[in-house]
């Protein structure tokens, strides 16, 4: 199984956005898909359109962007084939309602806290993309017993967004480093995750400057962990 989801379409839909290309690109061929916090409801369109997914449930916390979903799910002529939702989270779905669920848009944090309280309702296959915490995203897929089969790293602009591809199974401790930079990421060894070492890299020697300068009574201290953080980046940069 793990094989058929790790094997990437060789012609991926297309969207302006490369976060969101990838997102929809990284969901396995899917009778129903849960997008939860849909916002605009292009991913719904696209794995429709794309026959990605025959059906997909959009739902979101806020009114406003769901009825931008239901106008763009009409401009396409989709209504049969998308539903919406307004709810927080999971709680608007049904067990065993969804084959698949996206979660894209969000801190780890708020999208780990939504898998959480989803509890029963959580499908067996993942797709999440966060905008920070991903470490955190991990270690609640690693300790809820889910397996990171695929990862992609995308740079939008200034910014570094993981998409992640999970499905329930036993999940294999990762290491410091897989739980921070992905363990797929490390084997594939993609140019976006050198960009983002080299970004942390020069994030923790700007706050090791600024803590040189400071007055804090620990800062001997927190120049020491800082320094081994640094050492622990440089040697995954060494790597890739």
């Amino acid at each position: 199984m793990i094989a058929l989801y790790i094997c990437r379409r060789s012609e991926g839909v297309k969207l302006s956005s490369k976060r969101l290309n990838a997102i929809v690109n990284m969901v396995p061929k899917s009778q129903t898909v849960a997008d939860i916090g849909c916002d605009h409801g292009k991913i719904a369109v696209e794995l429709i359109e794309s026959g990605i997914a025959e059906n997909v449930i959009c739902t979101d916390i806020s009114e406003n962007s769901l009825d931008k979903a239901k106008k763009l799910a009409a401009a396409k002529g989709l209504c049969d084939s998308v539903t919406f939702r307004h709810g927080d989270g999971m709680h608007v779905i049904r067990a065993g309602e969804a084959d698949t669920a996206v979660i894209a848009g969000m801190g780890g944090e708020l999208i780990a806290s939504i898998l959480q309280s989803g509890e029963t309702r959580v499908p067996d296959t993942l797709v999440l993309s966060c905008n920070t915490a991903s470490r955190l995203l991990r270690e609640w897929l690693c300790d809820n017993v889910f397996v990171i089969v695929d990862e992609q790293l995308v740079l939008e602009g200034r910014h570094f967004y993981p998409v992640i591809l999970a499905t329930r199974g036993n999940c294999e401790s990762l290491s410091d480093i897989e739980l921070e930079f992905g363990p797929v990421l490390l084997r594939t060894k993609p140019k976006t995750l050198k960009a983002y070492v080299n970004r942390r890299i020069e994030l923790t020697k700007n706050i090791r400057k600024k803590l040189r300068k400071a007055s804090k009574s620990n800062k001997d201290a927190l120049i020491k962990e800082i320094d081994a953080q640094s050492k622990k980046y440089e040697e995954v940069r060494k790597c890739l």
